[in-house]
């Protein structure tokens, strides 16, 4: 990820806010399915799930999750310190069959 991925992002969304979510909870990465369908993994491989059913994830994961849909990031994923995101592929034209 670099700065320009919050050029338009709301504090207070920043790489160092992301890193800080990534090592409070020991998180690995946060993919985003679409619609409102996340999935936060552990370091231990193991999902982060709300503590109740129907609730919601902590506010400041929260704030990722919105982030992500928002700006169309498909995945986050945080690896030696580093943060690396993946995009959510455009949909093409179907009437283009070039």
């Amino acid at each position: 990820m670099t700065n320009e991925d919050f050029e338009f992002a709301k504090l207070p969304l920043s790489k160092k806010f992301i890193r800080l979510i990534f090592e409070k909870y020991q998180l690995d990465y946060i993919a985003y399915f679409g619609e409102n369908m996340f999935y936060v993994s552990g370091q231990n491989s193991q999902p982060l799930t709300p503590l109740y059913p129907n609730a919601r994830y902590p506010e400041d994961i929260e704030l990722v999750l919105d982030f992500m849909a928002r700006e169309r990031i498909r995945r986050i994923k945080y690896e030696g310190g580093i943060l690396f995101r993946s995009a959510v592929p455009e949909l093409r034209d179907s009437g283009n069959n070039s």
